[in-house]
């Protein structure tokens, strides 16, 4: 997976570096390089995808009680 961003004509460093930031951004990279930084367990990976779960449900049923 290479990422890579040319400098433009008329492109200084500072864009060329906020257009690589934003494509590394979008291609996900640092998210991916964070979860694999540390390994998780599988069950702690489910326990996190529940907790997820929950915080969803729980959001939703507060929007739901101040919209009646």
């Amino acid at each position: 997976m290479a990422v890579g961003a040319k400098l433009q004509e008329g492109e200084n460093f500072d864009q060329l570096f906020r257009r690589f930031k934003k494509i590394v951004g979008r291609e996900g990279i640092l998210n991916d390089y964070r979860k694999h930084l540390v390994y998780e367990k599988p069950s702690e990976i489910r326990k996190k995808r529940e907790i997820a779960k929950m915080r969803k449900i729980r959001r939703l049923l507060e929007k739901m009680q101040k919209e009646e």
